[in-house]
Formats: structure tokens, sequence, C-alpha cells
């Protein structure tokens, strides 16, 4: 074989060991920008779900409240029986278990 065609062969394999060193880091960036994107979409899923949570908690504790005022006599919306369900411990009950179930996803 020539020294003409040795050379370009050296070269043509340079080339393409060349193109393979520079392949590797933009692969192995692109997996680390999307392993960051996959923990920073996990945390913002967990963050929806404590402000949900807060949120029912808020209005548990609030219905709690209005029905305390109910029981004592200052506030009067409804029938006493519709009251205790819709405004009453139950529902204030399982909208704090709801928050605690989403809270603890």
């Amino acid at each position: 074989m020539s020294s003409a065609r040795q050379r370009q062969l050296r070269r043509e394999r340079q080339q393409v060991d060349r193109r393979r060193a520079a392949r590797e880091p933009i692969a192995r960036e692109t997996q680390r920008r999307q392993a960051e994107a996959a923990i920073h979409a996990d945390f913002q899923r967990q963050r929806r779900h404590h402000a949900v949570a807060y949120v029912l908690l808020a209005l548990a504790v609030v219905i709690a409240i209005g029905h305390f005022f109910e029981h004592w006599g200052a506030v009067e919306l409804m029938a006493p029986a519709l009251q205790d369900l819709l405004i009453g411990w139950p529902m204030a009950g399982l909208l704090a278990i709801a928050a605690a179930i989403i809270y603890g996803k």
C-alpha cells in the first residue's frame, strides 16, 4: 500500500474518532438535561399536590369553624339536618382526610 493511501486512511480514522468524541459529550449532556427535567417535573407535581392539600385543609377548617358557629346559634343558613351534613364535622373531616392523602402522594 502506498504511503499516500496510508495517510488518507489515517486521516479518515482520525475524523471518525473526532466525530465519535464530539458526539459522546452531547449525548451525555442531553441525558443529564433529561434527568434534570424529570426531577424538576416531579418537584413541580409535588408542589401542586401540596398546594391543593393546603387549600382543602383550609376549607376543612373554615367548615369546622362555620359548624361551630352554627351550633352556637350565631348563624343559621339552612335546615339543621342539612347544615350538619353540608357544613358539619363529617364534611370537615372528609376534606381533612383528603388533604392528608393528597399531601402524602
